[in-house]
C-alpha cells in the first residue's frame, strides 16, 4: 500500500524522475528517519537534563537532617527542627529568639544551605 498521498512533498520526489544510474530513494523511510533523529535531539536538550535535575532534588531531599539550615522555594530561611518521613513534612525553625516555626512538605525546599555542626546539635 502506497501512503505517499499522506506526504504532499513525499509524493512530489516519487512523482519526479530518478537520476540516471541511480535507485530510487523511499521518502516515508527518509521522513520517519528524520522524525526519529528529532526525537533523539529532543530526548538529550529537553527530557534526559530534567531528569537528571530530579534525580538531583530526590536525593537532596532524601539527604535532609534535623539542624540542617535550608531555603525554601518561597525564599524563607530557617532551620530544620523536626522532620516526618511518612507525612512528608518538616518543622523550619525561622527566628530562634521568637521561636517561630512553619510546617511544610519536603519538596519545598529548595536547597541545604550548609550542614549541621557538632555544636548546634547540642
Amino acid at each position: 500500500m502506497n501512503f505517499t498521498f499522506l506526504f504532499p512533498l513525499a509524493q512530489a520526489a516519487s512523482e519526479a524522475a530518478p537520476a540516471a544510474g541511480t535507485a530510487p530513494q523511499n521518502p516515508l523511510s527518509m521522513t520517519i528517519l528524520w522524525m526519529v533523529v528529532l526525537f533523539g535531539i529532543l530526548w538529550f536538550v529537553m527530557i534526559r537534563p530534567q531528569q537528571t535535575e530530579q534525580k538531583r532534588r530526590q536525593q537532596m531531599w532524601d539527604g535532609l537532617k534535623v539542624y540542617d539550615k535550608v531555603m525554601t522555594v518561597g525564599g524563607i530561611h530557617g532551620v530544620i527542627t523536626q522532620i516526618t518521613p511518612k507525612e512528608g513534612t518538616l518543622v523550619l525553625r525561622i527566628d530562634e529568639s521568637a521561636n517561630i516555626k512553619i510546617r511544610l512538605e519536603i519538596s519545598c525546599i529548595a536547597a541545604v544551605l550548609s550542614e549541621p555542626k557538632e555544636e548546634e546539635k547540642k
